[in-house]
């Protein structure tokens, strides 16, 4: 018998949903896998606000076995048929849990779609790898929605949240003139050392008219601001598009809008591979230091409803990864 299947399988899950109070440790079987599948140990649980939302029932787009957690960082046990390009013993990450189809992250072992993975960064720990994934590929999904060039003004609304801090950074390697808002001083200086001019989320809607392309990285107000800040013709795209708008400014100006929703291939299976590929690349711009990756809290998997308490009460500053 393999190692692993004698340490057995457990997570945090939640019967219900409801408040953070309804997460719970659980056993779980250990899963089987299927062609094109990898087996990973997870070492590390990246925790995304988007967690909370599923745990409480209002993203209804819970795992089949209502583990919690989409980033994941760990070790291949075991290999699928049709599968390349990986072998046992790599260290990997990825965001290819959490959601219906799939289990959550925060597990001991789990069996996830090897087209969603890439080998991870050398020079992080699989920690900081863990907490990656989601948000650096939804803010490349927004940035290749917006087509953007190196013509282009670009205003980030958000700049020092996890997307809106890789959105600089992959933006700011296409070339691209990046102003970026924050809520605090500490914050603006932040979004200024990635190398975007920073300003008060206030201060964006006087720049009415002034941006080829905007990012919303926060949905209602924001993307209200961001309507009224894009240059007549531009385009915005937004990660939080779950709300009721008022388009007047979209249809005054012809502007196109981008609904971004990074989960959706996991929810579909379609265009995994894009994900993994990109994940790919990106490990060798972390290597390279053209890509830097934000501070990392490091929590035991046991903390998961205090890091949900904590978000839901605005406490959280940095990204957090549960360690299993």
């Amino acid at each position: 018998m393999s190692n692993h299947k004698q340490q057995g399988n457990s997570g945090w899950y939640f019967r219900e949903p409801g408040e953070p109070s309804v997460l719970e440790e659980t056993s779980l079987d250990m899963p089987e896998i299927s062609p094109g599948d990898l087996l990973v140990q997870v070492t590390a649980s990246g925790f995304n606000p988007i967690d909370t939302k599923i745990r409480a029932g209002l993203a209804p787009i819970a795992s089949d076995n209502h583990v919690v957690g989409c980033d994941l960082a760990g070790e291949v046990v075991a290999i699928g048929d049709d599968v390349s390009g990986f072998a046992v013993g790599d260290r990997v990450y990825g965001c290819a849990g959490g959601v219906k189809g799939s289990s959550g992250t925060l597990c001991r072992y789990i069996a996830v779609d090897a087209d969603l993975m890439a080998r991870a960064p050398e020079t992080i720990c699989l920690e900081q790898a863990g907490t990656l994934p989601l948000v650096a590929i939804t803010a490349f999904e927004a940035l290749e929605r917006l087509n953007l060039t190196r013509e282009d003004s670009l205003l980030i609304m958000g700049g020092s949240g996890g997307v809106g801090q890789m959105a600089i950074q992959l933006a700011k390697l296409r070339g691209v003139n990046i102003s970026a808002t924050a809520g605090t001083s500490l914050r603006c200086d932040l979004v200024a050392s990635y190398g975007a001019a920073p300003m008060s989320h206030q201060e964006a809607s006087d720049h009415a008219g002034e941006f080829s392309k905007v990012l919303d990285t926060y949905g209602a107000e924001s993307l209200q601001t961001a309507l009224v800040a894009a240059a007549p013709g531009g385009q915005v795209a937004t990660i939080n598009a779950r709300n009721t708008y008022d388009l007047t400014q979209a249809h005054a100006k012809g502007l196109t809008l981008h609904a971004v929703f990074m989960l959706l291939p996991l929810l579909s299976g379609k265009g995994r591979a894009t994900h993994g590929r990109f994940l790919s690349w990106l490990a060798k711009e972390v290597d390279a230091g053209s890509i830097t990756v934000s501070e990392t809290e490091v929590q035991p998997a046991s903390a998961v409803a205090d890091v949900h308490r904590r978000y839901e009460a605005g406490e959280l500053k940095t990204k957090v990864a549960f360690t299993l």
